[in-house]
């Protein structure tokens, strides 16, 4: 385990009761492209569009083994169904990466679940929603009230001055890119698409010299905030994920969790997964959400009674530092009912679906229906 000097307020000894484990998918090909790409006519065999690449899984194999030498005297050496559950959003990527994990994770070689001397790896069942019903991961299920608050905020005089002061950009890469560059999101999209092509080797035609990455990452990255700008977008979008964990933690607190033994919950999903999560959090800082970034969930126990803390963690990338996420209002171990108050606005307060309807007004095209992640 990383030894953290945190300099705030001195937290008891605590044990460590249950961990959350979300995850952005590894390195990938590019999923979208624009009219004017020269890699327009580009197979990426023998990965495909939108695939996990080798470096991708290489990275990922070595992020499952930091995470079991981080919890090694906290999970038992080898997979047992108790111990973990396993959740990815329904894209060939994310469940390749989670299982990639899961292989740095659980190699059962010496184990009892040995089973093949010339294979240090075992099956591990991966769950995942249907698209149209995910609201925690990929959160593709049907929501026309979220994409309405989004075209509010785009509407917001703050947001306006921000796209407005950028209008250059947004024209001069229209005429470059032959795509019709109307939003944040919009540059995003071809930013990602730089990032994937160069990541995977190809040269990147000259013009990007003078937009990429600098002249584009302000709006490639406040895309990310506009995307959860509202409390209630936090709540659509954040909100899910949050709850469902929340209830994990609050159970083993009971000590009615179900299987009793569970110690490890862990989800690999997309960006906006990551930044609609830590946005509801509010601890997001802008900037852009790198491939394999990493959050850790920690609920605590104190040694000398039986109040319980969380600890949150991020590391964008897996050569970066894991560092504590300090909750507004609270400190690195922050008292589980605490949290439970700090975080109760973006709760869901209704079923999805009522959370989703449009509310009265024009309704707003669907928005936002890319596939980028």
């Amino acid at each position: 385990a990383e030894n953290l000097n945190i300099t705030t307020t001195a937290t008891p000894p605590t044990t460590l009761q249950l961990v959350h484990v979300l995850f952005r998918h590894g390195p990938r090909t590019p999923v979208n492209t624009y009219p004017n790409d020269p890699y327009i006519r580009e197979t990426f065999y023998p990965y495909g569009w939108g695939q996990l690449t080798n470096a991708g899984k290489r990275e990922l194999f070595k992020m499952g083994q930091w995470l079991a030498r981080r919890y090694e005297n906290f999970l038992t050496q080898f997979y047992t169904p108790e111990l973990l559950h396993v959740q990815s959003s329904a894209s060939p990527r994310t469940l390749m990466s989670m299982a990639t994990v899961l292989a740095g994770m659980f190699p059962p070689k010496n184990t009892v679940m040995e089973w093949n001397i010339k294979l240090n790896w075992q099956p591990i069942p991966i769950q995942a929603q249907p698209l149209d019903r995910d609201i925690w991961l990929r959160m593709t299920a049907d929501c026309p009230r979220y994409q309405q608050a989004l075209q509010e905020v785009l509407q917001r005089s703050e947001v306006q001055q921000e796209l407005k002061r950028h209008e250059n950009l947004f024209k001069e890469l229209t005429e470059i890119t032959g795509l019709n560059v109307t939003t944040a999101h919009d540059i995003t999209s071809i930013y990602i698409t730089l990032l994937a092509e160069r990541d995977y080797g190809l040269n990147l035609p000259s013009w990007t010299q003078n937009y990429y990455p600098f002249k584009m990452q302000f709006m490639a990255e406040q895309s990310y905030i506009y995307n959860a700008y509202t409390t209630e977008m936090q709540r659509i979008k954040g909100g899910p994920l949050l709850q469902l964990m929340l209830e994990h933690m609050l159970s083993k607190a009971e000590g009615s969790l179900r299987p009793s033994q569970r110690k490890i919950y862990m989800y690999c999903a997309h960006d906006w997964s990551v930044t609609n999560f830590l946005m509801a959090l509010k601890v997001w800082k802008r900037q852009l959400p790198k491939f394999s970034a990493l959050v850790l969930i920690e609920l605590h126990r104190q040694m000398s009674g039986k109040d319980y803390y969380i600890k949150f963690f991020f590391r964008n990338d897996p050569k970066a530092i894991l560092e504590p996420l300090i909750l507004p209002g609270c400190t690195v171990a922050c008292p589980l009912d605490k949290v439970l108050e700090l975080v109760k606005d973006v709760i869901p307060n209704a079923a999805y679906e009522e959370m989703c309807r449009l509310k009265e007004g024009p309704a707003f095209e669907k928005y936002l229906k890319s596939d980028y992640n």
